[in-house]
């Protein structure tokens, strides 16, 4: 082996370990950021930026870092830090249109996030002037439409939302998990707006999409689940509502992290119908697992659940009890008024 091979063969490894430590923040950022752990993200992410300044990267990989870095910040919320973020970017981004483009894209999210809607429609017209791929214009037509029905014009915001469909369907395909995200958006915004029908349609679709993305005890098909029974309940089909209703519960009793305050919800939800069917053995069991979920959470959560209790107390003939509770929520009401006075 001559002295060439001999050294190459010594200082191939001592090259990647410089090569992985060099990268090691990097790659660790992106890690979390994929996992959605967004501080841990934001920390390796912060320190990446910082030495990719340092060793004068290009200005692609410093645009690149420095809209991650963004993306974990509007994540947690800190919106002023993610959009100071994204226009050093821009800075640094130049005459790249692809990059500013990209950059454009990311300043809209954060400025929905904290409900700058006018600012994120200018954002979002600034793309036009850049060349676009159909998932790129697909995406910003639902950011547009977003804009416009959160700043108040819902007329334009729904066809917004309709365009957007289209051209989901048309980048992605139809059952596509992005449509599927978008449809079950569509449909929460229809079952808010009482348009039960084109609701239910939507959200029957998101929810074969979701079960076949994700599966059918995801925290996306219960979410699905849990909007089309409401919109069916909310509609006046209570047998409908029932069943969707017993199957969602069904699936966020198995689901590790469900959020315990909307399982509440859902078996109060649940525990009413039962009332009116005359079923008051059924109403409550499913109260007595709801109550104690929201009995320290203050709120309309608690209110509604604790009206289903007097409800309930009524048609099962304790008159007195079911004062008790209604004089104590009016109490509650009461208090509250007055520490926002």
């Amino acid at each position: 082996m001559n002295h060439a091979t001999r050294f190459a063969a010594w200082v191939t490894p001592h090259v990647k370990e410089w090569h992985r430590q060099r990268h090691a923040d990097r790659m660790e950022g992106e890690r979390h950021l994929a996992a959605g752990n967004y501080s841990e993200a934001e920390k390796h992410l912060t320190t990446a930026v910082a030495l990719a300044v340092e060793r004068r990267a290009a200005p692609g990989k410093r645009v690149a870092l420095r809209l991650q870095l963004a993306e974990a910040q509007r994540e947690l919320g800190n919106f002023d830090h993610a959009e100071a973020s994204v226009r050093t970017a821009l800075d640094e981004a130049a005459r790249d249109k692809q990059w500013r483009a990209v950059a454009l894209d990311a300043l809209a999210e954060i400025q929905l996030a904290r409900g700058n809607f006018a600012d994120a429609e200018k954002t979002i017209a600034q793309t036009a002037e850049f060349p676009s791929d159909p998932a790129s214009t697909a995406r910003r037509s639902l950011k547009l439409a977003r804009a416009q029905y959160q700043g108040g014009d819902r007329s334009k915001g729904l066809n917004g939302y309709a365009q957007a469909v289209e051209l989901h369907e048309k980048a992605f395909g139809a059952e596509h998990v992005e449509t599927g995200h978008l449809l079950a958006e569509l449909g929460t915004l229809g079952r808010a707006l009482g348009n039960h029908a084109e609701a239910q349609t939507n959200l029957r679709r998101a929810l074969k999409i979701h079960e076949a993305c994700f599966g059918a005890d995801s925290r996306e098909a219960a979410e699905d689940l849990s909007q089309l029974a409401a919109s069916l309940e909310e509609s006046g089909d209570l047998e409908g509502a029932m069943a969707q209703y017993e199957r969602a519960l069904r699936l966020n009793e198995r689901r590790v992290g469900a959020n315990m305050e909307e399982v509440a919800e859902m078996q109060a939800r649940v525990a009413k119908m039962y009332i009116q069917w005359g079923e008051i053995g059924k109403a409550r069991q499913l109260m007595a697992q709801a109550i104690p979920a929201l009995v320290n959470r203050p709120g309309p959560r608690r209110a509604t659940a604790l009206e289903i209790l007097a409800e309930l107390e009524e048609a099962s003939g304790n008159l007195d009890e079911a004062a008790s509770i209604r004089a104590a929520l009016s109490a509650a009401a009461e208090e509250s008024r007055i520490e926002t006075i």
